[in-house]
């Protein structure tokens, strides 16, 4: 007899996203939508809440609206948070679809379903879909 042999592939850890939204319903429609698809998600309000996120924890994508409350806008938030976390996945999303992200990452036009920025997320880390 022969014993059958096994190849265990390693465990990957699932990425970490940022979702950056003002709009508190879309934040968590979002968000949840990735938790379901096996994302660590982390949550940020603001541009300020954002930055002191990545400043205190590894990102692999940060998901920013870029119509922000408060006096940074989401696209000066996103080319800061660039960089101070190298490498880090950016996704865009705005109301206004005409927008130059500027080379920082896709953008997204609003309003949008969870479910494509769960495609997009997956597609810019290159992470199967659950199974």
């Amino acid at each position: 007899m022969s014993a059958a042999s096994v190849t265990v592939l390693p465990r990957r850890t699932p990425p970490t996203i940022l979702v950056v939204e003002g709009d508190v319903r879309t934040r968590c429609l979002v968000s949840d939508e990735l938790r379901g698809s096996g994302f660590k998600v982390l949550e940020a309000g603001s541009a300020h809440e954002a930055l002191t996120v990545i400043d205190a924890v590894r990102v692999d994508l940060l998901f920013i609206a870029l119509d922000l409350p408060g006096a940074q806008s989401g696209l000066e938030t996103a080319r800061l948070a660039g960089a101070r976390q190298k490498p880090i996945k950016i996704i865009l999303a705005s109301l206004d679809g005409e927008v130059d992200p500027g080379g920082l990452g896709p953008l997204v036009r609003k309003p949008y379903p969870a479910s494509q920025v769960v495609g997009l997320v997956m597609r810019s880390l290159n992470w199967p879909a659950p199974a």
